[in-house]
């Protein structure tokens, strides 16, 4: 199995999609500076859980069936391995992807914001940047399965969409459990003490209560765990041949 989860990363060597995983982070920290300056780790956050990381996961996770499906699947339904086995290299190569990223932008942005004026403790970075890793790994088999059956860039137009708008509407919502793309931008509001708009929470904010967030990552795993299964058993039985 880890043969298979490098032979997907060394599929990925010189594609965009793995360029993405470090240049993003470096994108968004260049637009927090200058949008904010001294205050470039706020700016940064937000702009990063709110727009760019959706991005970045819609890309990469399109691009991994976007490149099969140009030959046909030819170059994985030849090969003497099960296709389970297969769908669960390349979730596995995206989640590595997804954390990898996840984690370079805590490190940038906590090494400018110390240099500049450090608005989130190191710590609540780490934090928040791990929630989100661990509440976006839903995504990954979703938009792998949905780029079986649609166009490359519909999929990562709809991802993008779902997930700026979703979050915008409904992450400050009581209801917020019952809508897995608004759980990222909520989970983390303690500890990047924002709203989903990028405004310092209030000293009184209930959404600096982090009660919620357990529960809220237990959700988003078992949402994962779910989505994985089906995709895998729709990506075994040929859920790619319906354009």
């Amino acid at each position: 199995m880890l043969g298979i989860i490098q032979s997907e990363l060394l599929k990925m060597r010189h594609t965009f999609s793995m360029k993405l995983i470090i240049l993003a982070p470096l994108a968004t920290l260049l637009l927090g500076y200058l949008l904010s300056g001294r205050h470039v780790q706020l700016s940064t956050y937000n702009w990063w859980y709110f727009m760019v990381l959706p991005l970045v996961v819609s890309l990469c996770s399109a691009s991994m069936i976007a490149g099969e499906k140009k030959s046909g699947m030819q170059n994985i339904v030849f090969l003497p391995i099960r296709l389970e086995k297969i769908w669960f290299g390349k979730t596995a190569a995206l989640v590595i992807l997804l954390f990898v990223t996840n984690l370079f932008l805590w490190i940038a942005t906590t090494a400018v914001g110390m240099a500049a004026c450090v608005t989130v403790s190191p710590l609540d970075g780490l934090i928040g940047c791990m929630l989100l890793f661990l509440t976006y790994l839903w995504q990954i088999p979703v938009i792998m399965q949905l780029t079986c059956f649609m166009g490359h860039m519909k999929v990562v137009f709809v991802s993008l969409a779902a997930n700026v708008i979703l979050s915008a509407v409904c992450a400050e919502k009581e209801w917020f459990l019952f809508v897995p793309y608004a759980i990222p931008a909520r989970v983390v509001c303690p500890f990047f003490k924002m709203h989903v708009n990028g405004i310092p929470l209030e000293d009184a904010s209930s959404l600096l209560s982090a009660g919620y967030v357990f529960p809220a990552v237990i959700v988003s795993l078992v949402f994962a765990l779910t989505v994985f299964l089906g995709g895998s058993k729709l990506f075994s039985r040929g859920g790619w041949v319906h354009e």
